[in-house]
């Protein structure tokens, strides 16, 4: 961006930002985005589902996105939903009394149009394991030089606002709060919307000897956008011994890496012609999350949230070590917070899914799994959809 497309688009941004000081705002009228503007998903897709579905008639919630195909989707399917910088996303923007994101209000919507007067809710994207946001970045604001102090001060639409953090329980709110700089009593322990699958109901199945048992294999990022990573044949993973080993024990098994990696080729060539094992590169896991019987992962704090459905989780930190020295600083000692035994192989693993189909759990795994969940999860009446109906209450009360 040249010099002058710079200060064209100060001059804009500065236009809107006044205005949405000036412009009144609506009580009923609630933005909702995510993940940069490009994906429907998370928390503020849950959320936004809910109100449509059970506050349609009082509150309106909109859509706002940067990706055209979303767009389509969502108008596809009846929702309100508009461009970010299109003329109807501008003014709803502009006239919203609450904004629901989860990265920061100017990756995920156009924060020039969010007023002051407009409340901003972070929904965020999981329980921290790894530290972020100003526990990481906090110093870095004393470094800049006068140009950078200078370009922060034109552009005021451009610092992070959270007015509301939505947390799990009372250690998650005392982290958050410190993190987003925050009040403490900003921060509502009402848990996380997307979580409400896990007490969504679900047509029970006696349990027969033949049934399947569906695991999903969610290791964390590595490296680079878009990089390879090699979990597989590094540590152990034979393609025809594993095909035997589930198919004897009726066990399928779905690979999901983080979206910013790919596993290697030739185990995605070699997976195509698997019965038990298969990809899975869907936008949103919590469409199906809650059909898995087991999670697999490494250092993935999806693992949380997992701990609500009551299923066993299976822990793979092959590189433990490593992830140790080259990781950022961690809230948790990792040891505390997972539950063992770990599996450092895939070998392992396959041992441990036959122990948990088998319904195998040592009594010190199952009092670590309940210590846990009590950890990170207030208690709550768990019926239909209890995250989001506790946050809506607290917002609208």
């Amino acid at each position: 961006m040249n010099k002058i497309q710079l200060a064209s688009a100060l001059v804009i941004n500065l236009f809107f930002y006044m205005l949405g000081k000036i412009i009144p705002k609506r009580k009923s009228l609630w933005v909702f985005s995510a993940w940069f503007g490009q994906k429907y998903s998370d928390n503020p897709k849950a959320f936004f589902e809910f109100v449509n579905k059970h506050h349609g008639d009082r509150t309106q919630a909109v859509w706002i996105t940067k990706n055209p195909n979303i767009l389509t989707e969502l108008q596809q399917k009846g929702y309100c939903a508009y461009h970010e910088r299109s003329c109807k996303g501008i003014w709803h923007q502009l006239r919203a009394s609450k904004a629901f994101i989860c990265q920061s209000l100017h990756d995920d919507l156009f924060s020039p149009c969010i007023g002051q007067s407009t409340e901003v809710v972070q929904l965020w994207h999981g329980i921290p394991l790894k530290k972020i946001m100003f526990d990481v970045f906090g110093g870095r604001e004393n470094q800049k030089n006068s140009m950078g102090r200078f370009i922060d001060w034109l552009s005021p639409y451009n610092k992070h606002r959270n007015d509301i953090v939505v947390a799990t329980s009372e250690l998650t709110q005392n982290i958050l709060a410190k993190a987003f700089r925050v009040p403490l009593n900003k921060v509502l322990t009402c848990g996380f919307p997307r979580n409400d699958v896990f007490f969504e109901h679900i047509e029970h199945i006696e349990h027969i000897e033949n049934e399947q048992f569906k695991c999903i294999y969610m290791p964390t990022f590595r490296g680079g956008m878009a990089s390879e990573c090699d979990l597989f044949e590094k540590y152990g993973f034979d393609i025809e011994q594993m095909e035997a080993e589930l198919t004897k024990h009726n066990i399928k098994l779905t690979l999901r890496m983080h979206p910013v990696n790919k596993p290697p080729y030739q185990i995605v060539k070699q997976i195509k012609n698997s019965k038990n094992i298969k990809l899975d590169a869907g936008n949103d896991i919590y469409q199906t999350i809650n059909q898995y019987d087991c999670l697999i992962t490494d250092y993935s704090s999806i693992y949380f949230d997992f701990l609500l459905s009551n299923k066993p989780i299976v822990f793979a930190p092959f590189d433990l070590d490593l992830y140790k020295k080259r990781e950022r600083a961690l809230y948790f000692e990792f040891e505390e917070v997972t539950l063992k035994p770990y599996c450092y192989s895939w070998n392992d693993i396959l041992n441990r899914l036959i122990m948990l189909k088998n319904n195998s759990k040592s009594i010190e795994y199952k009092k670590q799994y309940d210590y846990l969940k009590a950890k990170f999860h207030d208690k709550t009446h768990y019926d239909s959809s209890p995250f989001s109906n506790q946050l809506y209450n607290e917002l609208t009360k």
